[in-house]
């Protein structure tokens, strides 16, 4: 006799986690071949993305161009601040969409690929605008409350600097997930909305780079962590393409 699979608890044991810009390495049902088009249109969209800021930024996009001299093109030199990493993320979540349109012509699954890109692309820039704010707003505070002939600029300006972004990071993660979930709400008719999980922070690697280029922005090694951002936003349109309706 052959024992029926539960299937609520399948589900449950199952359930996909997100973190922080999402997690394609969940098991999504999809087949290897599938899967790699969703990786492929994901890459596709955020390679689209970093061509249009280098054309944008006067940098040759000619790769020869690019790899004999790395070090003085638009991969390397990159600020990677607001405008580049919400861009980044907006092109590799719609590229993600494209690859899950593609290998997926399932209603219910192609309504709950749109959602996905409303939450993810909320979950990249809304973070992100509040670090930025909450910088230029721990700066005002440091100048305001301690004497320039005190303290060295470090301890006045950029420390605060560092910490209000670093608090900008855990209020834009909660505002991006109420954003999202009233958008969800108003064209999707969704329910209630997913809450704030622990995992949504772990993964704003874009965040934490700029936090940190609040105490520094000339520091090698944080230079070298943010060359990873493009990378790291992948993660969001995999999360897109690979999502299926519960």
């Amino acid at each position: 006799m052959i024992t029926p699979i539960n299937s609520n608890n399948y589900q449950q044991k199952n359930k996909r986690v997100s973190f922080g810009h999402g997690n394609p390495w969940a098991d999504s049902t999809y087949s290897a071949k599938e899967k790699g088009i969703i990786a492929a249109t994901t890459g596709l969209g955020v390679i689209a993305s970093l061509a249009i800021l280098a054309k944008c930024a006067k940098y040759s996009l000619n790769p020869k161009k690019m790899f004999t001299n790395f070090k003085g093109s638009y991969l390397y030199k990159a600020p990677y601040d607001e405008p580049e990493i919400i861009t980044i993320g907006a092109g590799s979540c719609l590229g993600g969409l494209a690859g899950g349109y593609a290998v997926d012509k399932n209603k219910a699954n192609r309504k709950a690929k749109l959602k996905e890109t409303l939450m993810q692309i909320s979950n990249i820039s809304v973070p992100i605008i509040f670090v930025g704010r909450f910088a230029a707003g721990g700066k005002y505070l440091g100048n305001r409350f301690f004497e320039k002939n005190k303290l060295v600029e470090t301890y006045r300006t950029k420390i605060p600097k560092a910490i209000a972004a670093i608090a900008g990071i855990f209020v834009g993660v909660y505002a991006s997930n109420l954003l999202a979930n009233k958008i969800n709400e108003k064209i999707f008719k969704q329910g209630k909305g997913r809450p704030v999980q622990l995992s949504d922070f772990s993964a704003h690697l874009d965040d934490f780079c700029m936090a940190a280029r609040q105490v520094d922005d000339k520091n090698k090694i944080i230079h070298k962590i943010t060359m990873f951002i493009p990378g790291a936003l992948m993660i969001a349109g995999n999360e897109v393409g690979n999502k299926k309706a519960e």
